[in-house]
């Protein structure tokens, strides 16, 4: 709670200060989808993780500036983006922190290093198939203290301090960590990132993304350890997207794990076209399937998506 007030205290003189105005950013994004589970076929309007949010900064001098954000998922279609805690809005990457030439200091909630080493390996983040269906280190949280170096020469480190799990005799900041480096140039992109004591994990997960002509190839593989009871698993993820003339994108993936599914498999496939610079229509079929048929599916949506 100490934590949760002293993040506001920062951000009531940012927004005091600021002289520029800030910016408002958003997007909605809907889709229609039928999902075809043991119990029978739903067909259901869906809202992607659609946002809205507000950020912006202030020059300090000196090569420093302060910055903030405050982003929340919105649910256009049913007025209530947490649905656990019946709210119409579910706080995202929400933060204040400082610039400069020796890094980005920032605290609030933010997602992990681990999570956020991905970059654009997963095609379908936010929609059904996603990987967090799949892979453990999916993970946006809370009463979290981050630090990203500079890029230097194409080189990159991310840490995180983390508030522990309450009940685990892991409930202060620092007690859970996610760290990542990573380096990134026109022609590959490559992270190592490790989560320690996180949610109840240790886990640790390698990146590589090779982007070339049209196309981009994605590849991530990942360990992870269950600290209650010792038992490890691992997984990976494989994804492939082309581009299709100006404003088509074809995208394949494959996700294969036990960390949440004995047996869990997840492919995906879809079309992306571009209609405008902040505007697309979208087409995705997903099947996940494990050992419990109870919770296979597939998954076939429709939808739009639009940026402001």
């Amino acid at each position: 709670m100490k934590f949760k007030i002293l993040s506001m205290l920062l951000l009531v003189p940012v927004l005091y200060l600021q002289s520029e105005e800030p910016t408002v950013y958003g997007k909605l994004w809907i889709s229609v989808e039928s999902q075809d589970t043991a119990s029978g076929t739903e067909v259901d309007m869906v809202s992607n993780a659609s946002r809205l949010g507000i950020k912006g900064s202030m020059d300090f001098g000196e090569g420093i500036e302060a910055i903030y954000q405050a982003e929340y998922e919105i649910d256009p279609v049913d007025g209530t983006a947490d649905e656990s805690k019946d709210r119409t809005f579910k706080q995202r990457n929400s933060f204040v922190g400082l610039k400069g030439s020796v890094g980005t200091i920032f605290l609030g909630k933010h997602d992990t290093a681990t999570k956020k080493s991905q970059k654009k390996i997963d095609l379908f983040n936010d929609l059904a198939g996603d990987i967090k269906n799949i892979l453990q280190g999916e993970n946006r949280m809370s009463d979290l203290v981050g630090y990203t170096t500079p890029k230097i020469n194409g080189f990159s480190a991310t840490f995180n301090a983390i508030k522990g799990t309450e009940g685990l005799g892991d409930d202060s900041i620092g007690d859970s960590t996610s760290t990542s480096i990573s380096y990134d140039s026109e022609n590959f992109y490559i992270a190592l990132a490790f989560d320690s004591e996180l949610k109840g994990y240790d886990s640790t997960r390698l990146t590589l993304q090779i982007p070339f002509n049209r196309s981009q190839l994605g590849i991530m593989l990942q360990d992870s350890e269950k600290l209650s009871t010792g038992v490890e698993e691992d997984g990976y993820v494989i994804s492939f997207s082309q581009k299709v003339g100006n404003k088509g994108t074809l995208k394949f993936q494959q996700a294969e794990s036990d960390m949440k599914l004995d047996s869990g498999k997840q492919f995906s496939f879809g079309y992306d076209y571009k209609l405008s610079s902040k505007a697309k229509a979208f087409f995705f079929f997903t099947d996940l399937s494990g050992e419990n048929t109870s919770k296979e599916k597939e998954i076939t949506g429709i939808g739009f998506e639009y940026k402001f």
